[in-house]
């Protein structure tokens, strides 16, 4: 895959990649289908890419209860509503950690969505509701107190992560819904070499980035939303954006 970057650089002109149909994934593979695409297609490549991803998550990076106060989220929460929906959420490990700092969560009120196929012989808590979405259509649940997006928005560029989230901002409420958004920061000043490599491997794979504290808030004010506050170590690959309806 990486070998033949340079080659493919050369090619376009060392133009950065922005379209996940026309980059150096499909230049190595020599399909069409962009990455998500061919996982698809193979059920096995799938099922160890998610699997992938869970490992990653689990002993790779702080769980995100121990950046982001979920605690604030339990504050004038309204028992009628999902507390936490986990969009994109893989096989539930976010919302699973979630559970285990908070026990006490009411059933139900955690809502794990993926496709279908991601969705197949989950492990998870009766807390946690498993609907099937896809982020490029409007979202179902409306009105939750938070909305929380895990390592998504990096994988595709900014009018497609301009898409994802005004389906999110429209189902959210002004003044209670919150917006968590776990991503990698890139540090402008002294950036992490394992976040520069990934925004390599995004640019590669998918003809996306990572992107900058300036890029996040550019791009959440995009589609009508603020920035309350970015928690996390500066020196952390992984932080945590919360916004809210502007």
């Amino acid at each position: 895959m990486f070998r033949r970057l340079p080659e493919y650089l050369k090619q376009v002109g060392y133009r950065n990649l922005t379209d996940p149909y026309n980059c150096n994934w499909q230049f190595v593979n020599g399909s069409k289908e962009n990455v998500f695409e061919s996982l698809v297609a193979n059920p096995v490549a799938s099922r160890e890419f998610n699997d992938a991803m869970e490992s990653h998550s689990k002993y790779n990076l702080t769980p995100w209860p121990e950046i982001y106060p979920t605690g604030t989220l339990l504050a004038n929460y309204k028992l009628d509503r999902p507390l936490v929906v986990d969009v994109g959420g893989s096989k539930g490990h976010d919302l699973i950690k979630f559970h285990i700092r908070h026990p006490g969560t009411p059933a139900g009120s955690l809502v794990l969505q993926d496709l279908p196929g991601i969705l197949r012989e989950l492990d998870i808590p009766d807390t946690i509701s498993v609907k099937s979405h896809d982020f490029f259509t409007p979202q179902p649940v409306r009105g939750a107190r938070a909305y929380f997006m895990h390592n998504i928005l990096h994988d595709w560029e900014d009018n497609k992560a301009s898409q994802i989230l005004k389906h999110i901002a429209d189902a959210m409420e002004p003044g209670y819904s919150r917006l968590l958004i776990h991503e990698s920061i890139i540090n402008s000043i002294k950036p992490l070499a394992r976040v520069t490599t990934s925004d390599i491997t995004m640019m590669a794979c998918l003809g996306a980035k990572e992107r900058t504290e300036n890029e996040w808030r550019q791009l959440v004010q995009s589609v009508g939303l603020n920035v309350l506050k970015i928690w996390g170590p500066f020196e952390s690959m992984e932080g945590i954006i919360e916004t809210e309806l502007a």
